[in-house]
């Protein structure tokens, strides 16, 4: 019999992940509101559920996963880039035509939700905009909690895993590959039918995108030795392009709804551009 640490964590992983997140997507795709709620959660903390049997099946320890929270300039790093990434990416798709800028409802709303939230009143649209963007980036990252599902699996054990094997390249193009895969079911029947999008276009820019974010996630845990700064980074990334930028852009082509969007091509075009300039691979 062989013994624990000669058997194959990664494996194991992907199999527990891939058993599990079936489920999870099983119950999403059951009817009612409340079961796609359910069913993500449990979707996203698959990945954190799976390395945890894993690493304790085959290490018999938990040790590894990037604990440690310092040193702080690379989670400043992990907590700024996501909106600059962002703010660029939809930029330039307001800048296009792909795309079009409409403040005006999302701005009411959120002036709205500032003065229940805070009992605030801002009339000011700048202001409103500066008020939200800091709401966001900070306890709005808490609505973000399912990227440590997320980030505890794939950069806190999977990342470490293939870096034992290959090198940091190869690891981020095969746990970026294996990252937009996990998110292709709900692409496939909740995301593509919802924005009335044919899928195919949807899963390619969304493996481009998962690919190129690999990168920066992996950078910033390999380079910093902590998981939290992918937490960070993911929570970040998800709560400005869903919470800020999205709401205010509306798509004026077809091909709009390819590009925009946090599985759109800007984001991976920007993501790959960042990485080009900063030659980030370079310094692992």
């Amino acid at each position: 019999m062989l013994k624990r640490t000669q058997r194959h964590p990664i494996l194991l992983f992907l199999v527990l992940v891939t058993a599990l997140a079936t489920v999870g997507y099983g119950v999403a795709l059951s009817s009612g509101q409340e079961n796609v709620t359910v069913g993500i959660l449990i979707v996203q903390f698959s990945p954190m559920l799976a390395a945890f049997i894993s690493a304790l099946w085959c290490r018999r320890s938990l040790r590894g996963f990037g604990w440690t929270w310092r040193p702080w300039r690379y989670q400043f790093i992990a907590w700024a880039l996501p909106f600059l990434i962002a703010l660029v990416s939809f930029s330039l798709i307001w800048l296009t035509g792909t795309a079009q800028l409409d403040a005006g409802p999302f701005i009411a709303e959120a002036q709205e939700g500032l003065n229940e939230m805070f009992s605030v009143t801002l009339t000011s649209v700048s202001m409103t905009i500066l008020a939200v963007i800091a709401v966001n980036a900070t306890i709005g990252l808490l609505v973000g909690f399912g990227a440590i599902g997320e980030e505890l699996g794939w950069r806190g054990f999977l990342t470490k895993e293939l870096m034992r094997r290959y090198s940091f390249a190869t690891t981020s193009i095969i746990s970026g590959a294996i990252w937009a895969a996990y998110h292709y079911p709900l692409l496939i029947w909740i995301v593509a039918p919802q924005m009335g999008v044919s899928v195919w276009p949807l899963l390619l820019s969304s493996l481009l995108a998962g690919i190129c974010l690999t990168f920066i996630l992996n950078w910033l845990r390999i380079k910093s030795g902590s998981v939290w700064t992918a937490i960070i980074f993911h929570a970040a990334l998800n709560i400005h392009v869903q919470g800020f930028f999205e709401n205010m852009t509306f798509a004026t082509t077809s091909i709009g709804k390819y590009i925009s969007g946090e599985y759109g091509f800007m984001i991976a075009a920007t993501c790959a551009v960042i990485l080009l300039v900063s030659k980030l691979t370079k310094s692992i």
